[in-house]
């Protein structure tokens, strides 16, 4: 997923103006403007919080933003980082599965912001 399909999936998601998701993002709106048009770009931090309002994987989407700008040496790393993906997380998901269930969620504070009237989960 490159940049601008990152941004429209975002918007699509959480039903933001791009205005709007540049607030929740905590940039100005020219700034997305730029990353949208494809001259400037993003720190790590930033496509993670997108991925986040987007619905989608982090980590995939912090790989394949790697693997765009990576020399021929370097998407060879990645793509192994990629293809190795799949097998850690389903390792993951085994622990938690096989971890017993917590008591209570009660105490657990989930962090959010409210733009344009929405109240988004980050």
């Amino acid at each position: 997923m490159d940049a601008q399909e990152l941004l429209e999936a975002a918007k699509t998601h959480t039903g933001l103006s791009q205005s709007g998701l540049a607030a929740a993002l905590g940039l100005r709106q020219p700034t997305l403007s730029q990353w949208n048009a494809g001259k400037a770009e993003l720190s790590d931090e930033t496509y993670i919080k997108l991925a986040k309002l987007a619905g989608v994987d982090p980590t995939e989407v912090i790989i394949e933003k790697h693997m765009r700008k990576a020399g021929p040496e370097g998407r060879k790393v990645w793509a192994t980082l990629a293809k190795a993906l799949p097998k850690s997380a389903m390792l993951g998901l085994g622990m938690v599965l096989l971890l017993p269930a917590p008591q209570s969620h009660a105490n657990t504070l989930t962090p959010y912001i409210t733009v344009e009237g929405k109240v988004l989960i980050m």
